[in-house]
C-alpha cells in the first residue's frame, strides 16, 4: 500500500496529459465552467485554468476533491482516458464491466464543501447556547433568598455566567459561519429527497418530546415543595425547560440546514449587505454585476 501511494506521489510531478484531458472531459459532461470547478473546491478560477494549461498540478488534497466531486479514482483521474472509457460505456457489452469513473454516469450529489458538517456544528452550539442561558436564569433563581431581604447576588451571578457562556459558544460560531458564506456563497442541493423527510420527521418527534418535558418541568415545584430555598424546584424546572428548548432548537436548525435554497438566498442577501455603503453604485458597477 505505501509503494502504491508513493507512486502517485511521485506521478504528480511529471502528471502526464490526460489529467489535462480528463479534467476539461469532466468539465464538459457535467456543464461546469472552470469557475464552478473551483468555487466548488476551494480554490481560484486561475488555479484551474493553469491545471489545464498545465502551468501547474493541483495538490493531493485538491486531486482528492475532484475525485470526490466526479465520482472517479485518482489513478483514473491522473493517468487513466475517461473519454474514451465513457464512450466505451456507452456499448450495451460494456454495462458489466468496471467503470472507471462512477459518478460520471450516475451524477451523485456530493457535500464537497462541507457544508454538512459545519451545519450540525453550527446546531449543536446554538441549541446548548440557550440551553446554558435557561439554567442560569434557573440556577439564579434556585438560590436567590426569598423573603423581605431579598438577595439578588446568586441570581445575578449564575444569570451573568449562562450569558457568559452563551456567549462563548455563538461567537466563534458566527464568525465560523460567516466565513463560510463569503467563501461558499452558493453550492448546490446535495441532499436527496429522503434526507429530507428524515429532517422533518425528526423535527416533529423533538417538538413532540419537547412538549413531554415542559410539561414535566412545569410539576416539578410541586414535586419539590414549591420553590423553597435549596430544595432544587427552580433549578428542576428550568432543567427541563432548558433542555426542552435545547431540542427544539437543534431540531429546527437541523431541518432547516437541508433546505440549501435558503442558504443561498442567505448568502446571497449578506453579499449584497456587506459592501461599502458609503460609497454608491455606479453604472459601471450595476452592469458588471
Amino acid at each position: 500500500m505505501m509503494r502504491g501511494v508513493t507512486t502517485v506521489l511521485c506521478e504528480r510531478e511529471e502528471m502526464p496529459m490526460s489529467f489535462r484531458d480528463n479534467l476539461q472531459h469532466l468539465r464538459d459532461l457535467q456543464d461546469m465552467s472552470q469557475a464552478d470547478l473551483a468555487q466548488r473546491i476551494g480554490v481560484s478560477r486561475q488555479s484551474v485554468a493553469k491545471w489545464e494549461a498545465e502551468k501547474s498540478y493541483p495538490e493531493m488534497d485538491k486531486l482528492i476533491k475532484i475525485c470526490d466531486l466526479f465520482g472517479c479514482s485518482l489513478d483514473d483521474l491522473v493517468r487513466g482516458d475517461l473519454a474514451g472509457r465513457e464512450a466505451a460505456s456507452a456499448e450495451p457489452s460494456s454495462a458489466g464491466g468496471k467503470a472507471g469513473c462512477e459518478g460520471v454516469v450516475e451524477d451523485v450529489p456530493v457535500d464537497v464543501w462541507g457544508y454538512d458538517e459545519r451545519m450540525r456544528r453550527r446546531a449543536w452550539d446554538v441549541a446548548a447556547a440557550v440551553a446554558v442561558v435557561i439554567l442560569g436564569f434557573g440556577a439564579g433563581i434556585n438560590f436567590t433568598t426569598m423573603g423581605p431581604n431579598v438577595n439578588p447576588a446568586p441570581f445575578i451571578i449564575f444569570f451573568s455566567m449562562g450569558v457568559a457562556l452563551a456567549l462563548l459558544l455563538v461567537k466563534p460560531m458566527w464568525e465560523e459561519y460567516r466565513a463560510f458564506l463569503k467563501e461558499h456563497p452558493q453550492i448546490d442541493d446535495f441532499y436527496t429527497p429522503e434526507q429530507k423527510a428524515e429532517s422533518r420527521s425528526a423535527k416533529g418527534g423533538a417538538i413532540a418530546g419537547a412538549v413531554v418535558l415542559v410539561v414535566a418541568g412545569l410539576n416539578m415545584p410541586g414535586l419539590f415543595g414549591w420553590f423553597q430555598q435549596y430544595t432544587f424546584a427552580a433549578l428542576a424546572m428550568f432543567g427541563c425547560l432548558a433542555l426542552a428548548s435545547a431540542i427544539v432548537v437543534y431540531a429546527v436548525m437541523m431541518d432547516r440546514r437541508t433546505d440549501v435554497a435558503r442558504y443561498n438566498r442567505l448568502s446571497a442577501g449578506t453579499t449584497v449587505a456587506e459592501p461599502d455603503a458609503a460609497k454608491a453604485p455606479t453604472a459601471g458597477d450595476t452592469l458588471a454585476s
